[in-house]
């Protein structure tokens, strides 16, 4: 199952009718979603601030967006890890949480609002202004993403969904303290961001783990362009380098300048495999001598380019 997330930093008005549960926070604007939920800017009337809201399907089921199933069990999953990483910078911090008592309801996560467009949206404008990233700037984003993914790593999180989409970015001009914001004092009045003073800030841990003890760990569902190659083979023998994969296609992205994925932008994965496997082992020879090959269950091997299952 291939999984996408929209937030673009305008994003588009939603009027959000939340449980009574939910009373204390106000949605202000739906920011975008991807398969396990959807966030909202919300103002929290108790602490007169901005949060973000990542509400989390307790049915499967909502009008127009397909999100997939989240119950306690995968809530409490992603607030563990949220919480293990609680002290890294480069990591959104989760506020709060508001789990309902029926199962089947909505879960939300409570979040910093960490800021209005995430990297995909800001590789899109840079393309669209023909406007391409200097290796400096690779270089700057990439030890930022590089230094945070290795605390996380060290906390024993695995995140598994590194990708543009779950990269917020925060140039420090939005006032948090206002319902209806006006941006800081030297904010760009075009909405443009203020490049030099970026932080870049991970988030979207939908399907983040602790890693298990031994070479097998629970399989992960959910493939994107950015997933490892043993992630597309929903093979269960990975570790921490899926997630290096995934920063690896983030600075071919961005070396590449056209806002979209190296590897894509087709949802298939049988497609994004092909792509994968023409890179980085054209003649197929290398995957047979992978120790996990074996563990591969027949249905994902006959979707290997031709040649390669067996």
């Amino acid at each position: 199952m291939a999984a996408s997330t929209s937030r673009s930093g305008g994003g588009h008005r939603n009027p959000a009718v939340w449980p009574a549960y939910m009373a204390r926070y106000e949605p202000l604007e739906r920011l975008g979603a991807g398969m396990n939920g959807e966030v909202f800017k919300a103002w929290d009337t108790k602490e007169n601030r901005i949060v973000a809201v990542k509400r989390l399907s307790g049915t499967g089921i909502d009008a127009g967006d397909d999100l997939i199933f989240s119950g306690l069990q995968e809530v409490w999953r992603e607030c563990r890890c949220l919480r293990t990483c609680a002290d890294i910078p480069s990591v959104v911090n989760l506020l709060d949480k508001v789990v309902p008592k029926v199962n089947s309801d909505d879960s939300f996560l409570i979040m910093e609002y960490a800021g209005r467009l995430n990297l995909r949206g800001y590789m899109q404008r840079r393309a669209h202004r023909h406007r391409r990233f200097s290796e400096a700037e690779v270089c700057r984003i990439m030890k930022e993403l590089l230094e945070g993914v290795s605390s996380m790593h060290g906390t024993g999180v695995m995140h598994l969904d590194i990708r543009p989409e779950n990269v917020i970015l925060d140039d420090g001009t939005e006032d948090r303290t206002e319902r209806r914001p006006k941006n800081k004092k030297g904010a760009n009045q075009d909405g443009e961001l203020k490049e030099d003073d970026i932080v870049y800030k991970i988030g979207g841990f939908g399907i983040s783990r602790r890693k298990q003890q031994g070479p097998k760990q629970s399989e992960v569902t959910i493939a994107t362009a950015y997933s490892a190659p043993e992630l597309l083979l929903h093979s269960c023998e990975y570790d921490e380098r899926a997630d290096t994969w995934g920063l690896g296609c983030i600075m071919a992205d961005l070396l590449l300048g056209t806002g979209m994925p190296t590897f894509g932008p087709d949802d298939s994965e049988e497609k994004i495999m092909s792509q994968v496997f023409h890179i980085v082992d054209p003649k197929c020879k290398g995957i047979k001598d992978w120790a996990g090959y074996q563990g591969i269950a027949a249905e994902w091997k006959s979707k290997l380019p031709a040649g390669v299952e067996g």
